[in-house]
């Protein structure tokens, strides 16, 4: 009897440290998939210049001034491999165009240190300043009452040099309106602007100078034109627009692929993969009666040599 109580006691003891190990080792489980899944993802440096710009509504001087910044674009090329770009950092190549254009921006290259929406929005967030007076719809619970919305926003492509379909060089353009209590109501934004490749996370390339919007007017858009030099691959790309309100915490407008064709799958790659391949073409002279004059001469000489020992 005592040893049957003893096998009995064994077996429950066993029993419990097999239940014990068991949910030990779930536990870990779920803390390790949920280490994992919060783990930041890891974002490989690129190289890219962007300049930013208020269109003006006079048709030929737009032009103008996306021919100046193309050529800007072109002068900068400052990081021609994934590893002088981590060196660079941010960097302003030029003031602006000209005195004549002020509200054209600095060149900005980025690259260095990529980030992600999420972690620029945190950084945004994290400053000690209010909130937008957009979140609230109680225009006595803010200074300045202002609700936005972006009209519309789209995209050109520019340079192809290898013409495969994929372009280094392409443009952004959107127009943010403005309503609040007055007509023609004015305010003071800056936007960030992000790329994801085929559905993968948003990495900021570009940050807007600080521009001025009023009401829903359509002659205050905005352009951004950006020449990747390296880090993307050749693929498919789409964009997204945030907008803020200078002084203020949070986005007062977000636009993307989601909601406009312009931004969806812009075929893009950087200006290391966009190049022609010099084929070498090596001309002999002669060609086939050459060698066949070869033979014929061969030929003649093993004659003349037997007919000598003969």
């Amino acid at each position: 009897m005592n040893t049957l109580n003893q096998q009995g006691m064994a077996t429950t003891t066993n029993s419990s440290f097999v239940r014990a190990m068991v949910l030990a080792g779930a536990l870990m489980t779920s803390t390790t998939v949920s280490a994992q899944s919060t783990e930041e993802p890891s974002l490989a440096p690129f190289s890219a210049a962007s300049v930013g710009m208020v269109k003006t509504a006079d048709a030929e001087q737009a032009a103008k001034q996306e021919q100046q910044a193309l050529s800007l674009l072109q002068q900068s090329a400052p990081a021609q491999s994934v590893g002088e770009v981590a060196a660079a950092a941010v960097k302003s190549l030029a003031p602006s165009f000209s005195t004549k254009s002020p509200s054209t921006n600095r060149i900005q290259l980025m690259g260095a240190t990529p980030m992600t929406r999420e972690q620029v929005i945190a950084k945004h967030t994290s400053q000690p300043i209010p909130s937008s007076s957009a979140a609230t719809e109680d225009p006595y619970r803010a200074p300045v009452y202002h609700n936005f919305a972006i009209f519309d926003a789209s995209s050109r492509m520019f340079e192809d040099f290898d013409y495969d379909g994929f372009y280094q060089t392409f443009s952004v353009t959107f127009d943010v309106d403005v309503f609040g209590a007055y007509l023609n109501e004015r305010a003071d934004l800056f936007a960030e602007l992000y790329l994801s490749r085929n559905g993968g996370p948003w990495v900021h390339y570009y940050t807007t100078d600080v521009f001025t919007i009023y009401g829903d007017s359509t002659q205050d858009d905005y352009e951004v034109l950006t020449t990747l030099y390296s880090g993307y691959a050749t693929d498919h790309y789409d964009v997204l627009i945030d907008v803020y309100e200078v002084g203020y915490s949070d986005i007062v407008a977000t636009i993307s692929a989601d909601e406009t064709d312009g931004l969806y799958a812009l075929p893009l790659e950087s200006s290391d993969r966009d190049h022609i391949d010099e084929v070498i073409v090596v001309e002999e002279s002669g060609g086939a009666f050459s060698v066949l004059a070869l033979l014929c001469l061969g030929l003649l000489a093993a004659v003349r040599k037997c007919e000598k020992w003969v």
